[in-house]
């Protein structure tokens, strides 16, 4: 019976979270001025049916006195929130998603056409907005892409996204399970197995890329450079609304 009742109560602590998640995206998601700009937040891989980061990017965002239109894409499913890898290694999949991503950019920018549009890729979401940007037409001009441990290899061409866009790329070597044993064992979005961008970044030097590592001071706002640290809203305030103006 203790075990029963243990598993009811960890179910009903986890349906709670969930809920209280949920609450809090519907609050954010399309919220803000998009004659002010626009940004779109590419969500990650949807573990335990979270929708991680967002909120926190959201709040730091607001904090941080961007009075952007915020939109959350939605592109994981069951399979990735129950165990994670169909959302991971799936790149045909991804690429499918980013291509939804690409049409959804496409109608803001026709319905707003004087507005910025941003992206903030978070983890594997970072894949996906880079996917999404090359098949842009050419005519929907971008701001910036930011790209937060994303989980893609070091070398992944950077070329075609920087000819659409700057990118900051923010990653931290702390980032040792989701972006360093992870894409080892299994291979990154892109199928490569290494370390992934989210721990020792892009190898790549450009003039159009800017590169932001985890940094001992970062702890003050409590980023530990980890995975799940970075979407602190204290961070996002300090460090990535300003680079939305």
């Amino acid at each position: 019976m203790t075990v029963v009742w243990l598993s009811a109560a960890v179910a009903a602590v986890w349906i709670g979270v969930v809920w209280i998640n949920r609450r809090r995206v519907a609050r954010y998601d399309g919220s803000g001025d998009p004659a002010a700009g626009i940004v779109v937040f590419v969500e990650p891989v949807r573990w335990l049916f979270i929708i991680w980061g967002f909120v926190g990017a959201c709040m730091g965002l607001r904090q941080g006195d961007a009075r952007h239109a915020i939109y959350l894409f939605r592109w994981s499913r069951r399979a990735g929130s129950l165990f994670v890898l169909p959302d991971l290694i799936r790149r045909h999949r991804l690429n499918a998603k980013a291509g939804r991503l690409a049409r959804f950019i496409e109608r803001l920018a026709w319905e707003h056409p004087r507005s910025t549009i941003h992206l903030i890729g978070y983890s594997s979401g970072v894949y996906v907005a880079f996917e999404a940007v090359k098949l842009l037409p050419a005519e929907i001009v971008l701001g910036r892409v930011i790209a937060v441990h994303g989980t893609i290899s070091p070398a992944y061409d950077l070329r075609p996204v920087l000819a659409r866009a700057d990118i900051v790329n923010v990653f931290g070597k702390m980032d040792f399970l989701i972006n360093g044993i992870g894409p080892l064992l299994f291979g990154a979005n892109d199928r490569v197995r290494s370390l992934a961008c989210g721990m020792v970044g892009f190898h790549m030097a450009a003039e159009r890329l800017s590169q932001r590592e985890w940094s001992w001071t970062d702890i003050a706002d409590g980023y530990w450079g980890g995975h799940f640290t970075v979407m602190t809203s204290s961070w996002i305030r300090r460090n990535i609304a300003s680079l939305l103006q």
